[in-house]
């Protein structure tokens, strides 16, 4: 058998599916949706850290890419269907964009005084804080982290394909309560 004939086969049974609305209720995880979110977050946070070293500049859109990754990791670990895994995409890549900033922020300070960005974060306070969304996050930053939640959430939730659809529904109706 070709190697042409062989994915074909393989993508009709991947297509064909099992169809069954109990088994896709059942593959929804919250928990690894959560876990998928935070650590895409920790993840995307390093890069966008390690990149912005590297090339000496803050690539602000990064963090538009940043809330699609999360968005797609939810849906790629959490396989859910309703509203809270859009939720909890849009959660992470909001807070993911803010913490992102704020670890930027806090590695141009350690690099202007001559310390590990660690001591910095060590040595954060309430006063810390406030003066970072006062004078360093703008307009821009909320923008850009508030689409980041919207992108996220808009890639969240599963892709059900006609067939998958049907069996979802017909398990919901009959479904107790």
């Amino acid at each position: 058998m070709s190697g042409l004939k062989r994915r074909r086969k393989r993508k009709a049974e991947r297509l064909r599916g099992s169809y069954d609305g109990h088994a896709i209720a059942a593959a929804q995880s919250l928990r690894g949706a959560s876990i998928a979110a935070i650590g895409s977050v920790v993840l995307l946070n390093a890069i966008w850290m390690i990149s912005a070293s590297a090339l000496d500049k803050v690539l602000p859109w990064y963090v538009i890419v940043q809330g699609a990754l999360t968005g797609l990791a939810v849906r790629r670990f959490g396989k859910g269907l309703n509203w809270r895994f859009p939720l909890v995409a849009a959660l992470a890549a909001w807070i993911g964009a803010y913490t992102g900033n704020f670890m930027l922020a806090a590695d141009t300070a350690a690099d202007e005084l001559g310390v590990g960005p660690l001591r910095i974060i060590a040595s954060i306070s309430e006063w810390t804080l406030g003066t970072y969304f006062q004078e360093v996050v703008g307009a821009a930053e909320h923008i850009f982290a508030l689409c980041a939640a919207a992108i996220a959430a808009f890639f969240a939730e599963r892709q059900l394909n006609r067939d998958d659809v049907f069996a979802f529904r017909s398990y919901k109706q009959d479904e107790p309560g």
